[in-house]
This record gives structure tokens, sequence and C-alpha cells, in this order.
């Protein structure tokens, strides 16, 4: 919907500087020239309708000003949540969206029931006379303004880092005035900036020498790094865009554009944790979240704990290298809604009524002096009418009246009826009861949305929130839905490791990402019913270690290897049972299983040691390997591969792990099209993206049935 602009349906004030708690939006016209209808922005529960009122009077109180406005009404509760704690405590927040003049309702929305998502609520009404309109307000009380900020007043402590519950959008690092920049990449290994001089050929390494810094900042700046998250142009959809920040949120210089830095965050980690010496390297995942977030906010502990965050920012002069884990930076994310992106908690008007007198927000209209200043409406009209104004405005979050509370009319707004310079022409006695009448008309009794006064912009509301990706129970449900009832109850219960994970690894960054990571675990897992692949000990052996000619010709006579999709066409007994034994050793020996391939550690038994475990099924000794060093842990003595099915965290972070280590977001970006879910799926089943995998058509009906709840163009 379009619409919001300064006037009577401005946010957070209007011309008169009355505060106005959300936005007036005009409905799309579809094709058939018809406005489209009003959706739900988020899943919710319904808890006030009210049908319009039709007025046929002109002396009706909702024909008032310059014609009729319509009173239907509908709010949503929306119970949900943002992240959770390092123990698995969820973030839990509620908050109200209002769809105000509505010409219809929809006659499934009603009281006590859920809406979900997308869902149509109805059509757009009548604003003082002009159609297809509504006015459209998002708001909390107290508490859950501190858990959706991060606080519950004035900015951000820099001295301390931001929350680390609820972590979205773009990460920052607040440099402190006299930190040092250097004028080349240093070594990764370093926490002092040091290089190594190249060494004659054939003659060894040089010792490394110290960096001299190229800058010294002269005042405090901060730096944001932003991952694109499978957004923009083809080429660009896995690059980090860095950008230096002044406190007042002007950029400093060209933001720098890391070619696939998000794509290979996995191979970055692993080539800072290898710079180290072998007896005293960092666990890589715990590297991996300090290039993710910053810092390490899962289970693997950062050693050391200085292990340096090097990243080439703008400087005012130039560009340079800095380390963003040094100890004087503190580092945020945009769920900590900072001031330097133009976040500001305006509660300083405490008088109740509706006109806005925050000494706090007129500084942001009026400049400097503004506390004395008693502007006009040309004033207010001009400065409303400025962009930069506009901007300043866009994100705030204002606490003041509901303006839908019956039992405040007069104190809102008998202010109305002495003249000021805001209010050139005091209403009389009679123009105020019209207008009385008139608000009375389109307020409602619902006593718990009036106790939630921050009012947020919607838009950005909307626009800050949809970074989050952090699935609550119900939208799990909503997007799992078409899975069988055991599946979604066995996500429900993997919900909060799940989504650790998914923010980790980026995969929540976008909804096509989602839609195919959660297609391809369905599947792979049967809905999330199994952590660990299923068979006895001679399927295990005769699969990922050896097998016999003998056991191969059962194999094809039982039907089972027709069955597991292992014969080729017009294959008979005789030639598969020859062709059999030379792949499952081919196979054994990708994966370092068995006897066979004891070289490399690999002994009996190794194929049911290394079954497939996690959500994406992780196998062989290899693979278990590869894991357990990612971690810092050891995951191939018995019996400690089975903590990769047995403990929720290892399972789902195994599958992210493999997910990122084979780039399958690179693939997820490029599409939602047949073409695209098979090759996510190759690179699932079969360990590369050109191979089709098992089972190709249930996955793309799995991910269609997803897609469908995830896509907002559909």
């Amino acid at each position: 919907m379009s619409g919001g602009q300064p006037g009577h349906g401005a946010f957070p004030v209007s011309y008169m500087l009355e505060w106005h708690g959300g936005m007036h939006l005009a409905a799309p016209m579809g094709g058939n020239g018809v406005a489209l209808p009003v959706r739900a922005i988020a899943d919710g529960t319904v808890v006030f309708i009210r049908q319009r009122t039709d007025a046929d009077s002109p002396d009706e109180p909702l024909n008032y000003g310059d014609g009729y406005t319509s009173d239907a009404v509908v709010v949503i509760r929306h119970d949900t949540e943002t992240g959770a704690s390092a123990a698995g405590q969820a973030t839990q927040v509620r908050f109200y969206s209002v769809y105000m003049h509505l010409h219809s309702i929809q006659p499934t929305v009603r009281p006590g029931r859920p809406i979900h998502r997308k869902d149509d609520i109805g059509q757009a009404g009548h604003i003082y006379g002009e159609p297809n309109v509504m006015h459209f307000e998002i708001c909390c009380d107290d508490g859950n303004l501190a858990r959706l900020v991060g606080r519950a007043t004035g900015n951000l402590n820099l001295a301390a880092d931001g929350r680390t519950d609820v972590l979205f959008g773009e990460m920052y690092f607040h440099l402190p005035a006299g930190t040092p920049i250097f004028g080349a990449k240093p070594l990764p290994q370093f926490t002092q900036a040091m290089t190594r001089p190249a060494a004659p050929r054939g003659q060894p390494a040089r010792p490394p020498q110290a960096l001299p810094a190229v800058h010294t900042t002269a005042n405090d700046y901060v730096v944001g790094v932003h991952y694109a998250g499978g957004e923009g142009a083809a080429g660009q959809r896995g690059d980090a865009l860095v950008t230096t920040y002044r406190m007042n949120g002007e950029t400093e210089g060209t933001p720098v554009r890391e070619a696939d830095a998000e794509y290979g965050l996995y191979t970055t980690a692993v080539n800072i944790s290898e710079a180290y010496p072998a007896a005293s390297r960092p666990a890589i995942s715990a590297v991996y979240e300090l290039l993710r977030f910053g810092r390490v906010v899962g289970p693997d502990t950062l050693t050391p704990a200085d292990v340096p965050h090097w990243r080439e920012v703008s400087y005012p002069g130039g560009q340079g290298w800095v380390n963003l884990n040094a100890a004087n930076v503190h580092k945020f994310s945009d769920a900590d809604f900072p001031q330097w992106k133009g976040w500001a908690l305006i509660d300083d008007d405490t008088n109740g009524d509706s006109r806005c007198d925050s000494a706090m927000l007129r500084r942001m209209i009026y400049g400097d002096g503004a506390a004395s200043l008693q502007p006009s409406r040309q004033q207010a009209t001009a400065q409303l009418n400025s962009p930069a104004v506009q901007g300043r405005l866009a994100r705030t979050v204002c606490k003041f009246p509901s303006e839908w509370d019956a039992s405040t009319i007069d104190q809102r707004w008998s202010w109305l009826k002495t003249q000021s310079d805001e209010n050139p022409e005091a209403l009389t006695e009679d123009d105020y009861a019209a207008l009385k009448a008139h608000v009375q008309a389109l307020c409602f009794p619902l006593p718990e949305l009036f106790s939630a006064q921050w009012c947020f912009n919607p838009r950005e509301f909307i626009k800050q929130f949809s970074q989050c990706g952090w699935l609550s129970a119900d939208e799990l449900e909503s997007v799992l839905a078409a899975a069988p009832a055991a599946g979604r109850a066995r996500a429900a219960t993997l919900r909060v490791s799940m989504n650790k994970m998914l923010s980790k690894y980026t995969v929540n960054a976008s909804r096509l990402r989602l839609s195919h990571f959660f297609a391809q675990v369905g599947h792979e897992t049967g809905w999330w019913q199994y952590r660990e692949e299923l068979g006895n000990e001679r399927y295990f052996r005769t699969m990922y270690e050896i097998i016999t000619p003998q056991e191969a010709a059962e194999d094809f006579r039982s039907g089972l290897a027709r069955r597991l999709g292992l014969v080729r066409a017009r294959e008979t007994e005789q030639a598969y049972a020859a062709r059999r034994p030379t792949v499952v050793l081919a196979k054994a020996a990708t994966l370092d299983n068995g006897a066979a391939n004891s070289a490399v550690g690999g002994q009996a038994g190794d194929g049911s040691r290394f079954r497939g475990r996690g959500f994406l099924q992780i196998t062989g000794r290899r693979n278990y390997t590869s894991y357990g060093t990612y971690r810092g842990r050891d995951l191939t003595t018995d019996p400690n591969p089975r903590l990769l099915a047995s403990d929720n965290f290892n399972a789902c972070d195994a599958s992210g792990f493999y997910w990122t280590r084979e780039r399958a977001n690179v693939e997820a970006d490029d599409g939602s099209v047949v073409r695209n879910i098979t090759r996510v799926g190759g690179i699932i089943n079969r360990g590369r993206a050109t191979a089709v995998p098992l089972h190709d058509q249930e996955r793309q009906t799995a991910f269609t049935a997803i897609w469908s709840k995830l896509n907002d163009s559909i």
C-alpha cells in the first residue's frame, strides 16, 4: 500500500503536531481495476472486530470534514518470538496490528480466531471521503518494547556489547577514537598487525614484521558488516558490504564490497584457524561465528579469545584494515535498533493530550532552539514536508495515548478549544461537540490495546523485523503444514536449536533459502521423524564399507537394490553383482570407511559407526572427522559419533555445517524453478549440484508446498 505522507495520515505527527500512531495507506489496484485486499502482516489472534456503520444522513458523526469515514476495524494480537538466550529461553514478544477504516471484513475473520500472515482481512474503506484507504498501526506496551528493541528508553550503551538473544541484519562494531588502521591486510593469526615480507625464490620464509598504522581515528565510528543474504544482483548475492558510519549515521567514504564473503565464510574460518600452530588452533566453528556475528554466541569457545577479526574499512582519506575483535570494540546488530541507523525512543511527552509536546521530537523537526519555538501550522507543514525531516522521523518509536480510547477524548482533544500558533482557530463548543462525536464514533472498547502506547512506523517495523527470520511455534507449524503430524511435532521440539542454526548459517536470511532447506531436510529425514539413518549392521556395511558379489546378488533378487535406486536400466543380476562391489569400495574410499582405508584411519564397522546422522545425514568417517575438527571436538571415537543424533544442537548444527561447507546457498539463491530444486537436492543427496538426487519429484513437491507459505509474492 502507498501513502502515509504528511497531513492527517502521517506517522508520528500531523501538520498540527498531533500525535498519530499509524499511517494512512492507499490500497493498490489489481489488474481488474478493483482494489487489492488488506492482508494480515503476521500470524496472530483476532482480538477485536467491528463491522462498518453506514452513515446515510449528513449529520451522522462519521460524515465529518470532507466526507464519510469508515469505522470498520480489525485488531490482531501477535504473540511470537524473535530469538532465544544461550540457555535456549525464547525471547517472547507481543505486539498489536490495527487495521482501521475498513470497508468490509471477511466473514472468516472473527474474534478469538487465529489468523495467518497474508490472510485476507477485508477491503480498505474511506477516510474523509477518500476511497480505498485505511489506517494501519503497530504498537506494544512497555515490557514488550524492551524485548522488541532491547531497551526501554534512550540510546544504546556503547560501553558494552549489544544483545545476543536476538541477532539479525547488519552487524555493527563501535570503534572508539584512537583506533589504528593499517594499509595492508595483516596476517590472520596475530592481534598486532603483522605482515610477512616476501623471501627470495628458494629461500626460507622470513619472520613476520609489524605493520605501521596509516591512520588513527580522531572520532568514534561504527563499522557495519552486511551479508547479502541472497539478495541483490546476480553475482553479488553472496557478498558482504562493509560500511563505515559516523555516529550521526552518515557514511564515511565508499563501502567496501567483499565478493562472495558470505558464501565463503566457512573457507575463511578454516584458513584463519589453520594459520595458527596445529596445537593451538581455535575451533573453526567459533571463528565462523566471529566472522558471522562479530562474537561467539554458540557453545564452542573461542580459544584464544582474542582471535583477530580483520576487515578492510573506509576511513577519512582512504581504506585500510582494522581489527574488529579488539578489546575496546563493542558489537551490535540491527536487533539493537541502533541510533546511528536513525532509531530513537521518544517518551518525553507525558501530559496525555494528543498534541506533541516532545522536546526530542521537536528538535528532530525544527532543530536547535525548538524548545522555545511556537511554530505555526505553516511552519509545521514546511518542516514535515522536508525529506530530511521525514527521514529523521521514520524510525522514531513514540509513546503516547491511543486515539481509539473513548474515555480519554476530552483529555486528548480539549486543547483545540484554545487558540495558539499551532491552533490558530479555536473550536467553538458546537464545533468541539461535533469533533468529539466523530472521534467517539471511531473509538472502540479494547483496554489491552490502550496499554500498548509505544507506536512504530508500520513500514519500518515490518522492514526491520523481516530481517529477523526467527520462526515461532505457530510460524513453523504453518510453514510445515504439508508435513505429516509426526514430522511437525518432531520439528517443534527442535525449533530453538533449528532457529539458531538457520541464523548462524544465514539460511534464514531469505525465504527462498528457507524453502530449499526445509524441503531437503524434510525429505531426507521423513519430515524430522529420523535424525539417524535406519538399517542393520549388514545394510551399513554393504552400503558404506564393503560388499561381496554374493551379497550384491542377494540384494538384487530381494528387490532391495532396486528400491534403493542402485540398479541401472536393464541391468541383469550378474552385471549388478559384478559391478556393485567396486562401487561400494570406491564410495568407502571417499568416506575413509573400513579396513580397506586403514591408512587414513578406516576400521571395520565404520559403515555403521558413521551412518547418516543429523538432519542432512552426515555420513562416513571423513565427514565426521571434518565436522569434529570444525567444532574442536572428537566425534570419531566411540561412542561420540552418536552425539550427532542424540543432541539437538549437534543434529541441527551438523546440518548447517554441511549446508554451508557445500555452499548450498549458492544454488538456493539462484531461484525457485525445478532446475534449482534439483541442483540443491543434488548437493544434499549426491554431493554435487550436477547430479539428480534420489526422489527428486518428492523434493520438488515439498519445496512447492513450503514456498507457497513463505513467498510473499504468491
